[in-house]
């Protein structure tokens, strides 16, 4: 496998796995806190800052035909110094680090795919990649989770590279470099990597192999969740996330990320305006970072 078909795995790793797990339930609200106003874009204003910050929530790939940016997208871009991502951009690009990280995304031991699942489910994943013309061997030893996204209909490591799918990441940061942004992340690859080892290998076989019956059945939830992220809903985005199979890992997925970002983003803003990029999953909820960020007494208002 090529290291941009690596690259496109690292990508889409945490938010892009729990971001496709299906659901319409609405969110609920716990004490004192309000439902957000369906918005991707929000600005975050400070005394204690030089000017206003933003914070976009993105969806890690689309279908190009879907793709779209709020109406005040490009003058909010336009009026920060600063672009920051999950993780720093800069660093999916640079083959050497991404080398390094390979042998993180692989799973410890001998274990393999086979190992963690039955006969009938290992031949259906084999069909699933097949269909792609991706042969499965190439992918024995990767966790689980890294496959989640690969089993969506109609998506596979060469769907950037062709132009059927968009990376929001991928255009915002090539937008960055357009106009000469300084760019920033909020946590490592190698944080986002090791999240997945909180979560046995068992479980995550389990939850891939939940993921492709669900999307047997309702041709792609990709879909629909598309269809939430279009109408910028992201209560409905962030409860998306609230679903059985991972519920008792939000915690370590987003609750605990969002804490420790607070404190990176504050950092960045008090030095320049910044414009904040990272998966609409984190905005919404008690614990999503606009309520955390209000929770520091920032003011954080949507942008239509």
């Amino acid at each position: 496998m090529n290291i941009k078909k690596y690259n496109f795995l690292i990508l889409i790793l945490i938010t892009g796995f729990v971001l496709s797990c299906k659901t319409t339930k609405t969110e609920v609200a716990g004490d004192g806190f309000k439902p957000l106003q369906n918005s991707l874009l929000w600005k975050i204003e400070s005394d204690n800052i030089p000017g206003p910050s933003y914070i976009f929530g993105t969806i890690h790939i689309i279908s190009s035909e879907k793709y779209f940016l709020p109406e005040k997208f490009y003058e909010t871009f336009d009026n920060t110094d600063n672009v920051v991502f999950e993780i720093d951009m800069n660093k999916m690009n640079d083959p050497s680090t991404l080398m390094q990280l390979l042998p993180k995304i692989m799973m410890r031991g001998d274990t393999s795919l086979k190992d963690l699942l039955s006969k009938e489910d290992y031949l259906k994943l084999q069909g699933k990649f097949k269909t792609s013309g991706l042969p499965i061997f190439l992918f024995e030893k990767i966790k689980p989770l890294f496959l989640t996204i690969l089993t969506e209909e109609g998506v596979e490591p060469g769907s950037i590279q062709s132009g059927k799918y968009k990376s929001y990441e991928m255009e915002i940061m090539k937008m960055a470099e357009e106009k000469h942004k300084t760019v920033g992340g909020l946590e490592t690859m190698e944080f986002q990597i090791g999240i997945l080892d909180s979560i046995p290998y068992k479980e995550q076989a389990k939850m891939l192999m939940e993921n492709i019956n669900s999307s047997d059945k309702d041709n792609s939830q990709l879909k629909e969740l598309v269809e939430i992220y279009r109408q910028q809903n992201i209560n409905s985005l962030h409860q998306s996330i609230k679903t059985d199979e991972i519920s008792r890992y939000e915690k370590i997925l987003l609750n605990n990320r969002n804490q420790n970002w607070i404190p990176v983003m504050i950092q960045y803003m008090k030095q320049n305006p910044t414009f904040f990029a990272v998966g609409a999953g984190h905005l919404g909820g008690e614990n999503g970072v606009i309520n955390l960020l209000r929770k520091k007494r920032y003011k954080v208002s949507p942008v239509f």
